[in-house]
């Protein structure tokens, strides 16, 4: 699955994920390390595992045992499975500590706001997620925590939703029960699933994922005639003189598929999740009947950094664009709940599509 950050944050921030099968959240910490100048949707995410600076001085530190009791012990207690084996949580968590980006949207989701997040720019993502994560303590980097901050937040549960060194996982496992669960090989359903039984919220998880059904399912059933009569390319700029097309594998694309929307060629058939072309290969997006650019903060004007674009001579020329049918859309779904943003937005966009006729 790829990830989601609609709102632009800075580039230099965060990437985007790809995924072997299913919808890897992975590729998309890739775009924002090496993404489009100027700004990257909001959900883009980092593959791989990186190091921690510093050392946590925490006297009081207990060995492995200490920090795993056993699941046996407690009745207010529970095991599950994570990337580092078997974990003993709270039976339900109420202080979470999400040690990486992604995670906080993952867990307001499910109806918890954590008590401390990591990287920046919640304040301009949206209305579900600003309110809840704009003033939540900060604890560290897009990937990177500052432990004794972290320790600070007094968590009974860090979550990680990146591949996690294990130093980095026994300075955090010393603090409180640290579960690790990579996005970068889940889909966006399965995120919900796991977060749910992770913070003891299947039911939650649950609703979430018969909404994200049952809203999709609708948008094929209410679109019919103008989903048979277009195909989309959702496109975006990689830099100055290149732009990507988003295939199968990218997981806002995955939501626009699974909303019943077809793939026009050469997007359809890409392997990767993005793939490069130059500026004067614009060319290779005739066949498309609608244009998708990612959006700004409001989730309806384009984005900043899609003028690199769409002020090319060339675009301009596109039978898509000279018929009006560009359309800014969210980008970066992080999370099923980020997803289901984006399905309302192209339930809107559909209609415009209807009413032009």
């Amino acid at each position: 699955m790829t990830l989601l950050l609609d709102r632009p944050t800075p580039v230099t921030a965060l990437p985007a994920l790809d995924t072997a099968g299913s919808t890897a959240l992975a590729d998309l910490f890739r775009l924002a390390t090496a993404g489009p100048a100027g700004g990257l949707p909001r959900r883009g995410f980092l593959a791989g595992g990186l190091g921690v600076a510093g050392t946590l001085l925490l006297g009081a530190c207990g060995d492995d045992s200490e920090r795993t009791p056993d699941a046996g012990g407690s009745p207010g207690q529970r095991q599950v499975q994570t990337d580092k084996g078997e974990v003993t949580v709270p039976a339900n968590p109420a202080r979470v500590v999400c040690a990486d980006y992604y995670g906080a949207f993952a867990v307001v989701d499910l109806g918890l706001v954590p008590v401390g997040v990591s990287g920046g720019g919640y304040d301009g993502t949206g209305d579900t997620y600003a309110p809840k994560l704009a003033e939540t303590p900060v604890v560290g980097d897009w990937t990177e925590p500052d432990v004794e901050k972290v320790a600070g937040a007094e968590p009974d549960l860090i979550l990680r939703t990146i591949d996690t060194p294990d130093d980095l996982y026994d300075q955090l496992s010393r603090i409180a029960p640290t579960v690790v669960i990579s996005f970068q090989q889940l889909s966006l359903l399965e995120v919900a699933s796991r977060i749910g039984e992770v913070l003891g919220r299947g039911q939650q998880a649950d609703e979430l994922l018969s909404r994200y059904r049952s809203h999709t399912s609708g948008i094929k059933q209410k679109h019919q005639a103008v989903l048979d009569r277009y195909t989309f390319t959702f496109v975006q700029v990689a830099s100055d003189t290149t732009f990507w097309t988003l295939g199968p594998k990218w997981t806002d694309t995955t939501v626009l598929v699974d909303s019943g929307l077809r793939l026009a060629e050469p997007a359809n058939s890409q392997p990767e999740p993005t793939k490069e072309y130059s500026m004067e290969q614009i060319g290779i997006l005739e066949p498309t009947g609608v244009l998708l650019i990612p959006s700004g903060p409001d989730g309806v004007t384009p984005a900043p950094d899609s003028a690199a674009l769409t002020d090319s001579a060339l675009w301009k020329q596109l039978p898509a664009v000279r018929a009006g049918r560009v359309y800014p859309i969210l980008s970066g779904a992080a999370s099923l709940g980020t997803g289901l943003e984006l399905t309302e937005r192209i339930d809107t966009v559909l209609t415009e599509l209807t009413t032009a006729g």
